[in-house]
């Protein structure tokens, strides 16, 4: 059984009608809009044999681990058994199912080899669903519109479903609002349906990222809570924006016999790490930083010297970090992973290492923030004077995104930010989620 807000379905209607070929869903964060979109694209390839859909976003890690993962709980939601219903090409993107309709997922992304996304022009679709729209580039959407002219009939009619949250982007301009603020009156192909998590039809969803969404910047907060599409970005937006030194900067607590949680960012230039201990007691929880490395001309060698320095006895280490470094080189000639070579240059064991995909940037921004809001004792030692200053300087643009084009503005350097980030999320999970189901 799949249950639907008021909104959802508006949209749905939408999507159904045959005057409609495009409709943006969206507004506030949480409000079930990459769930519409699976749904339909699942209810529409399972209703009409033989078509094809399309199911796209800017990037494919975020396509991968956000919306197929909707798509996958959709399936499971369904009834809809791998090899009894459909199967997967994990090296095509391709869901087949066994009425022959197909769903193909595609990364939207911008390549200055193919400026005009050629690579759409190759296959006709039925319908589409474009998740977080306005990151996407406006051309890639409507490359894409143009692809939809494959097997339609009176039931099934072209039509594509937009969603994303308020910014200032294509997506404002085409469905939402003028330049001054004014809701535009959209041509009859076109509909737009606004909610926000309050018309999530999940009331445990409902209520709990609501709390959540409390602890963000006002900017994020009037956009991602209350799907405000006035809301204006600032110049600077800081990324760790509730950090207080008054209250996170002192002096961390050495714990020579307890577990030493190591983070890395493996860039050639500098590496960078830093190390924490974080437990729990009769008091409460602790998660203190207390040293922080910025190597140049770093080596594999290196690296393990300094988590030695730090910590002698080799059972107490701990590492997490860059999971993109593993295909990368430092000191070395070829395709090494590196992790497997800091392991072995440890003599430590396979399980002292924990490296999960890197965070979005903005999934990655309201962790590390909601742990500065609610931890009850979160420090970093005064000695870690770049990790202070990343703390302080380092920005993010108007989708959360920390700022990285150019290194040699200060605000741009989040080499130590990005170890902290790193460390929240392979290690602060239990924390945050424990603390958002008492919240």
């Amino acid at each position: 059984m799949i249950d639907l807000s008021d909104k959802q379905t508006e949209a749905w209607w939408n999507l159904e009608d045959p005057d409609v070929l495009e409709v943006f869903a969206g507004g506030g964060a949480g409000g079930g809009k990459s769930w519409l979109g699976c749904v339909w694209q699942l209810m529409r390839r399972t209703k009409f044999p033989g078509t094809r859909g399309f199911i796209g976003r800017e990037n494919f890690t975020a396509l991968r681990d956000s919306t197929m993962n909707t798509y996958f709980g959709v399936l499971e939601r369904m009834g809809l058994k791998s090899e009894e219903a459909w199967t997967y090409n994990a090296q095509e993107h391709t869901f087949r199912f066994k009425n022959g309709s197909e769903q193909h997922f595609r990364h939207m992304s911008y390549m200055p080899s193919d400026p005009n996304y050629d690579r759409f022009g190759s296959t006709e679709y039925t319908d589409g669903f474009v998740d977080e729209a306005p990151e996407v580039q406006p051309r890639a959407c409507q490359v894409l519109l143009s692809r939809m002219r494959y097997m339609h009939s009176d039931q099934c009619t072209p039509a594509i479903l937009y969603t994303g949250n308020p910014s200032d982007s294509w997506v404002k301009a085409a469905f939402v609002m003028d330049a001054k603020g004014n809701m535009i009156n959209l041509p009859k192909h076109r509909r737009r349906v606004l909610f926000t998590v309050a018309d999530n039809p999940d009331k445990a969803i409902r209520e709990g990222y609501a709390k959540t969404l409390e602890h963000l910047d006002p900017y994020d907060r009037a956009r991602l809570l209350h799907g405000d599409w006035t809301a204006v970005s600032k110049a600077e937006r800081p990324f760790a924006f509730a950090f207080e030194p008054q209250r996170h900067v002192g002096r961390a607590e050495r714990r020579p016999s307890d577990t030493h949680y190591f983070s890395i960012d493996f860039n050639v230039e500098p590496f960078s790490a830093i190390a924490s201990h974080i437990w729990q007691d009769k008091e409460g929880h602790h998660f203190h930083t207390f040293a922080e490395a910025k190597l140049k001309e770093a080596s594999i060698k290196a690296m393990a010297e300094w988590i030695e320095s730090h910590c002698q006895h080799r059972h107490l280490i701990r590492i997490t970090g860059d999971r993109g470094g593993m295909s990368r080189a430092i000191g070395t000639a070829g395709p090494i992973r590196l992790f497997e070579e800091l392991r072995k240059a440890l003599k430590i064991s396979q399980a002292q290492i924990t490296v999960p995909p890197n965070p979005l940037h903005l999934k990655s921004r309201e962790d590390c923030n909601y742990v500065l809001t609610v931890h009850p004792d979160t420090i970093i030692d005064a000695t870690c004077s770049r990790l202070i200053s990343d703390m302080n300087t380092v920005e993010v643009d108007g989708v959360g995104s920390i700022i990285k084009s150019n290194r040699k503005l200060l605000t741009q350097q989040a080499d130590q930010l990005d170890c902290w980030r790193y460390t929240v999320n392979s290690y602060l999970r239990p924390f945050i989620d424990q603390h958002k189901r008492r919240a």
